[in-house]
């Protein structure tokens, strides 16, 4: 495997832009914003938004995330549409050739294909640098993050029992969705 500071820094779709969010007071900002203006959304299936509340919050996790990069732990992307900010997708965990990826788009946009875009240009770059394995872990009850795995061909390979915790559901189970390379 490649040190992940060789991983492409921008992935460009049809549609949408795939960018390195650097850790500046200005994306910062841009995520708060995005965020309070979805909060409620955002929170049901991604817990960890109950914690960002400031710029300074938001700035330290953008920083973490970036810091990943040089650790050869994973790599977060924001999803620009028209040069906005419309959502994040990461991938993370990376070991024996494999890695998980997980997402989110602000409420407004979804209904139009775009994370699937998005899902799909960050596995063509991932697999073309070496990974044989992505994972997808899903809490039961998220249809539309499941509806997303399929259509992107990923299968259903594990079930963990009550392994998860969403606001909207509660306690749940996590459904581990994998896609390998050439399948």
């Amino acid at each position: 495997m490649k040190n992940l500071t060789e991983f492409p820094q921008i992935i460009k779709t049809p549609r949408l832009v795939l960018r390195v969010i650097l850790p500046t007071m200005e994306n910062a900002e841009i995520g708060l914003n995005i965020i309070e203006q979805n909060r409620d959304y955002l929170e049901n299936w991604q817990g960890h938004f109950g914690k960002l509340h400031t710029v300074a919050e938001v700035l330290e996790k953008l920083k973490h995330r970036y810091e990943q990069i040089s650790k050869n732990e994973g790599v977060l992307f924001g999803i620009y549409h028209n040069d906005n900010l419309i959502g994040r997708i990461r991938f993370f965990d990376v070991k024996d050739n494999g890695c998980e990826i997980g997402y989110w788009l602000i409420q407004s946009v979804n209904g139009n294909g775009y994370m699937s875009e998005a899902l799909s240009g960050l596995e063509k770059e991932l697999f073309k640098f070496g990974f044989k394995k992505i994972k997808l872990d899903i809490d039961n009850g998220n249809i539309h993050s499941e509806n997303l795995a399929k259509r992107n061909g990923y299968k259903l390979e594990e079930t963990l029992p009550m392994a998860s915790y969403a606001k909207c559901v509660g306690k749940c189970d996590s459904l581990i969705y994998i896609k390998r390379e050439g399948r």
